[in-house]
């Protein structure tokens, strides 16, 4: 029998929690396609061991499984305050702050709280607003020298040691790649991770620079996820996701830097852009929070999942609920089953139209390019006929990123030489991936991979499908060929 297709993908964090190979199997089973490491968290010996464990069942069980290295960027945050490690904030009185180096030069004085964030005094100005832990503290900065940041509180309570920090509508003038961020990816780079995360993005500015040193480090070939968490990254969203390889929704941050009230409209808009130029994209944090601790969702949790599906996300994302919850496996399951039936109403609201006719047309948005022009023919096809299937073989994964794009109900199964092209199709919507050697023919590879897709149960024999491919195959060009074809 065909084996299930998974549209809409499952990205789950690694942890403790699911640290075995049974556990990956059983999360494999229940519905996973992809495993994320938080670079937040952890020493290179704790992931490489979560690599490992990774990539011997993807060879136990033939699929392929993607792997994020998540980088904690600039994560700003309180410094390691004296005495038992925490200061009362009361509301309308005056606070002193300053970053750290300066609060050591001052000979660590208790009238001001150290802060990790170098350029703070100089980047904040008067009635800028500072967050601190997730935002249920409050500061209005009243002056700043340079060296030393004056506020009043507004929102009080007991503030922390090593709490985050946000400072919304404040640009941060620093680099996007920290010494910690450098060294996790070229830890990442090693490990042969297929996306690396980048956090706290602004502009298509820090993406560049990313990717020039993963260059210079021999990863240039790996994706780049942006993750959208500062109302900066918003603002410049169509520059970033032009550059970037796929986004991630991470509303975690983006909730503290903005209204909660305006996080929905926002992740809308992003998974809609990203859609239309065929970028994937990943909705994430919270999604199934209560899970951490309960054996099963609350309404609203599943509403949101479902919702993040309606709105065309490729990739839905667990955090703490697989890392360290204590029900991996059943939050996993629910997320499915969730996706599952949500996926039944998105297609059939598109099933008629089109899903991009519903978005103005990918081709009015994408430049102009075979791929894209093939996966319009492939959407026009899909719906005039019956067909049981799309195969396409791509060497970089962008013909199925393309495709995926379309959120066709046909199943789409993509083929490619590339081991890393396959894990990171898996991460696209209603994708199949499949590691295929081509073959200098183009005749013979097109007469083997149906073989092999029969073979593997993905569809059965006499089944319809129409294949994309790039010809001459032996000069590897880019896709510019469609065929349709009976298994």
């Amino acid at each position: 029998m065909p084996l299930p297709l998974h549209r809409t993908k499952i990205l789950c964090t690694f942890g403790p929690a699911i640290n075995s190979k049974d556990k990956i199997k059983l999360l494999l089973k229940a519905g996973a396609s992809a495993f994320r490491l938080n670079m937040s968290h952890g020493a290179h010996e704790i992931h490489a061991d979560s690599v490992r464990l990774i990539r011997e069942v993807e060879n136990e069980v033939q699929i392929p499984i993607p792997i994020i290295a998540d980088i904690q960027g600039p994560k700003l945050r309180v410094g390691d305050l004296p005495n038992d490690g925490k200061v009362s904030l009361v509301n309308g009185t005056e606070v002193f702050f300053a970053d750290e180096k300066i609060w050591e030069k001052r000979g660590k004085p208790d009238t001001i709280i150290p802060v990790r964030y170098p350029t703070i005094a100089s980047d904040v100005k008067k009635k800028d607003v500072i967050l601190f832990d997730d935002g249920l503290l409050k500061v209005i900065v009243l002056e700043t020298d340079g060296e030393v940041i004056k506020t009043i509180v507004e929102n009080g309570g007991l503030l922390k040691s090593r709490k985050g920090l946000n400072l919304p509508n404040v640009p941060y003038s620093d680099s996007i790649l920290t010494e910690k961020d450098k060294r996790d990816i070229v830890f990442a780079i090693q490990q042969q991770a297929d996306f690396i995360a980048l956090s706290f993005v602004r502009n298509a500015a820090d993406i560049h620079e990313a990717r020039k040193f993963m260059q210079d480090n021999n990863g240039g070939d790996i994706w780049i996820i942006a993750k959208i968490e500062k109302p900066e990254a918003v603002d410049n969203l169509d520059e970033i996701i032009e550059s970037a390889d796929a986004i991630m929704v991470a509303r975690g941050d983006l909730g503290v830097e903005m209204s909660a009230a305006e996080v929905p409209i926002v992740q809308k808009q992003i998974i809609s852009k990203c859609n239309r130029r065929a970028k994937p994209v990943i909705t994430a944090t919270q999604m199934l929070e209560s899970m951490i601790q309960n054996p099963r969702p609350t309404r609203a949790e599943a509403s949101d999942v479902a919702n993040a599906v309606f709105d065309g996300t490729d990739c839905v994302m667990l955090s703490a609920e697989t890392s360290v919850g204590a029900y991996p496996v059943e939050t996993v399951s629910y997320m499915r089953t969730i996706c599952t039936e949500a996926e039944k109403e998105f297609v059939a609201r598109y099933t008629q139209s089109g899903f991009m006719s519903e978005q103005d047309s990918i081709l009015s948005k994408l430049p102009d390019t075979y791929a894209d022009a093939i996966a319009g023919a492939i959407s026009r096809v899909s719906r005039e006929m019956y067909l049981d299937g799309i195969v396409t073989m791509s060497m970089s994964g962008k013909a199925a990123a393309y495709i995926s794009s379309h959120r066709l109900t046909t199943p789409i199964i993509a083929v490619s030489e590339n081991p890393r092209s396959v894990r990171r199709m898996q991460l696209m919507w209603g994708v199949q991936a499949l590691p295929f050697p081509m073959q200098e023919s183009t005749d013979q590879a097109i007469e083997n991979v149906k073989e092999l897709i029969v073979r593997r149960n993905y569809l059965e024999k006499n089944s319809t499908v129409v294949i994309t491919v790039g010809r001459p195959l032996s000069k590897r060009p880019r896709t510019n060929m469609l065929c349709i074809e009976v298994l």
